[in-house]
């Protein structure tokens, strides 16, 4: 059982955004970011994020395996080069990275969604973002999701909004930062159980600006 909940805590989360075909034109500043050592930098977001040693990233092809893409389109995102920017324009949801400390049941994700590539999409606020996401994870049976709060939140000097659940009769939290930027919806995901919410405020307290 123990092993189970460790795998749907670090997969279920691609289960409300995923890859499409769909074109659109790149913006010259957007970037996923990279990885230096243990903190993951994006100077378009001028933000950066700390794990700690013991966390695991997820390597390309990893990611590429849950969310349906080929490895070498991870690949061609990473960086801020041309054929990183036709790349990203390609694809509606954009992986900036998973990662997770799984002897600790909790992982976070950074998603870049391209709110052009869907009908009136570049309207949405964050706030409407999130209603969208609660009412569609609301009616995710198997999980039994619970609104917890809404609130904002400021990280590296940004005001996210943020929606947290329960779920699994309370054996799960999760919580969605969502902060628009451009034409896209910047989404930090993090999913932990709730005797290990001292590490959940260490991970969110290690987000800064690059500066």
């Amino acid at each position: 059982m123990k092993k189970q909940r460790k795998i749907i805590l670090v997969l279920m989360l691609v289960v409300v955004t995923a890859l499409t075909g769909c074109k659109g034109k790149s913006d010259s500043g957007f970037s996923i970011g990279t990885w230096n050592e243990n903190v993951f930098e994006n100077t378009w977001l001028d933000m950066k994020f700390e794990i700690q040693d013991d966390w695991n990233i997820a390597t390309d092809e990893e990611i590429a395996e849950v969310i349906g893409a080929g490895a070498e389109t991870m690949s061609e995102l990473k960086g801020n080069s041309s054929e990183a920017m036709k790349a990203a324009a390609e694809l509606k949801t954009v992986y900036g990275f998973m990662a997770a400390d799984a002897e600790n049941m909790i992982n976070a994700q950074l998603v870049y969604e391209n709110l052009a590539l869907s009908i009136g999409g570049t309207k949405y606020t964050e706030e409407e973002y999130l209603d969208t996401l609660e009412d569609s994870l609301l009616q995710v049976e198997s999980i039994g999701y619970e609104v917890v709060d809404r609130t904002t939140e400021e990280l590296a000097g940004k005001t996210f909004h943020c929606l947290k659940l329960s779920g699994y009769d309370g054996g799960m939290y999760q919580e969605y930062y969502t902060y628009k930027m451009d034409k896209y919806m910047v989404a930090v995901i993090i999913s932990y159980t709730p005797d290990k919410e001292d590490i959940r405020d260490e991970f969110v307290n290690s987000i800064a600006t690059l500066a």
